[in-house]
């Protein structure tokens, strides 16, 4: 066998001469070395057409490994499951480990940019830009009940009065308003508040009396804030309380947060209370605000499909608050929180937006199986399914064989050659490739049968070619043309290719004819004695058809054994 890489080698150490049939150990064994210094693995299938193949060991139904240079050993047993012919093939494959680099996107262990500072800095996220800082002593005046009663008695006085002015009026309600919060009554407070006539300055006086009674008691400035019916007036109220607790308590500040429902007030009022954290070092609470800011944007963001660079500030909050937590904690936490995010499409441009902080394209090693077929072989068998006897089984096991087509019962060919005596050698390959040569290359057809006594045809033997020849010849009587029938044998090397036929006049004339394109490199000999006649050729008179066959003694040199293509010459000549 020829192998297409020098990899392996299989060698067919074991190959069934006989006709194939059922219940007999048709065996082809097979040796696989392995020609590699390292260990290698290969898969083998084993295909049959009219052939059922049982595959031993069971590891080569598998994948094999192989050690460097070990060798190992297949064995075939083949089944039958027409007549005619069986096609065998063996296909070996190399599974060859090859490495290749491929760049793959990982997340970075550190961001590659630090901008914590610009970020937390920007003037969107700064609240002290749109709230001013509050002195609360400047919102309380000390004073008992009588001066306020007093006091009360005088604006009422000047409310009336056709000559007062705005600025006396604001004067003395916001006098009023610090007294009564002095007196810790900050609903009394805020009622005089909204008596300021200006729009403006009522509501900042009203946020501002609010604010600075939160100063010394929080918890009901709080409720208080939340009873509030008004939603805008409320979410301002609980921004400005926020923003007031942010450096007296920080974690006060947050959790006033929690309260804000307007998201990007909240973004907003997140991203100041981070900034301030940042500044003492409080990793842990800015991470807590960012999840928060993440949590609340990544549901509510929509971005259109078609137009991904989509800018909004929601946007820009969340994208802020992820670049802040891969630099604050992890790229691998940005990453997992990118992966959350229910929107493919927010995923995706937040992840192309931040590609450069959170990952890098890497080359990576990978290795791959490349399965190559290495060899691929295939045989042509005899094969006969039907009913088996034990003259038909003595006859496969002795080493019968019989060419397919009259296997196929066709029996379109006008030469048999019938082999019926032992050699130190099998003579079915070169009948073999010789019939499939002539049939598949020229369209030229012959026939073979085979039949190597090795008890010179006692009884028993005899019993056998009568069968065999009957079973399979049966049909050749409606043949549409006589069948030269070639009782073939072979003797030893005579120094030149010599034929030798019995006397029969017509016979020679005939043969001789057919073989003169040969030219005189082969010899044709007349036999009137030894090769004439004999007890094999009487009984294959008797047994097939004599108005279809003419049976002739034909003796070839072993030089037609050792030189193939005189050989195939000859029988092509016959034809």
């Amino acid at each position: 066998m020829s192998n297409a890489s020098s990899v392996i080698s299989l060698n067919i150490t074991q190959f069934p001469q006989n006709l194939i049939i059922p219940n007999v150990a048709n065996v082809v064994s097979i040796q696989v070395i392995n020609n590699s210094s390292k260990n290698e693995n290969y898969q083998f299938s084993f295909e049959g057409e009219n052939l059922n193949i049982s595959v031993k060991p069971d590891e080569f139904n598998e994948q094999v490994e192989f050690g460097p240079g070990e060798t190992k050993n297949i064995e075939l047993r083949l089944t039958p499951t027409a007549d005619g012919f069986g096609k065998l093939t063996i296909n070996a494959n190399w599974l060859k480990i090859v490495q290749y680099t491929v760049k793959v996107q990982k997340v970075r262990d550190v961001a590659s940019t630090s901008k914590i500072k610009q970020i937390l800095g920007k003037k969107e996220y700064n609240l002290s830009k749109t709230i001013e800082k509050l002195n609360p002593n400047e919102f309380f005046i000390s004073m008992d009940k009588n001066e306020l009663k007093q006091l009360e008695k005088q604006y009422s006085s000047i409310k009336r009065s056709p000559e007062r002015s705005n600025q006396e009026i604001e004067s003395m309600i916001q006098q009023l308003a610090k007294g009564y919060l002095a007196n810790n009554n900050p609903q009394k407070a805020l009622e005089f508040a909204l008596e300021i006539p200006d729009d403006t300055e009522k509501m900042n006086f009203y946020y501002n009396i609010i604010r600075a009674y939160a100063s010394i008691n929080f918890d009901y400035t709080f409720q208080m804030v939340q009873g509030i019916s008004d939603i805008n007036l409320k979410q301002t109220l609980l921004h400005y309380l926020a923003f007031d607790r942010i450096d007296t308590d920080i974690s006060q500040a947050t959790s006033i947060s929690n309260f804000v429902g307007d998201e990007l007030l909240k973004a907003k009022l997140l991203f100041f209370i981070s900034k301030k954290l940042y500044e003492t070092n409080k990793k842990l609470e800015i991470v807590n605000n960012l999840n928060q800011i993440i949590s609340i944007l990544a549901k509510s963001i929509v971005l259109n499909s078609n137009n991904k660079k989509i800018k909004n500030k929601s946007y820009e909050f969340l994208k802020d608050a992820i670049w802040v937590l891969a630099e604050i904690n992890s790229p691998q936490t940005a990453d997992t929180i990118i992966e959350a995010i229910p929107s493919q499409e927010l995923k995706e441009k937040v992840a192309m937006d931040l590609f450069n902080v959170i990952y890098e394209m890497v080359d990576e090693i990978r290795t791959k199986v490349e399965s190559t077929l290495i060899s691929s072989q295939y045989f042509i068998l005899n094969t006969y399914a039907s009913t088996v006897n034990e003259n038909l089984k003595n006859f496969s096991l002795i080493g019968g064989n019989v060419s397919n087509n009259i296997l196929a019962k066709d029996f379109n060919f006008n030469v048999a050659l019938l082999s019926l005596f032992s050699f130190d050698f099998s003579i079915f390959p070169i009948l073999d490739r010789v019939y499939n040569d002539l049939r598949y290359s020229l369209n030229k057809s012959i026939a073979y049968y085979i039949l190597p006594s090795k008890e010179n045809y006692n009884e028993s033997e005899l019993g056998v070619l009568n069968y065999t020849l009957k079973l399979f010849f049966d049909n050749l009587a409606r043949s549409s043309s006589q069948v030269f029938v070639y009782n073939l044998d072979f003797i030893p090397y005579l120094g030149k290719p010599t034929i030798i036929i019995s006397s029969e006049q017509d016979i020679f004339d005939y043969i001789n004819s057919k073989i003169k394109k040969l030219g005189d490199f082969v010899n044709l000999i007349i036999d009137d004695s030894l090769f004439k006649g004999g007890k094999i050729v009487e009984n294959l008179n008797q047994i097939l058809p004599p108005n279809k066959c003419r049976v002739i003694n034909l003796v070839l040199s072993y030089e037609f054994i050792n030189d193939y293509n005189t050989f195939k010459a000859f029988i092509q000549s016959l034809i």
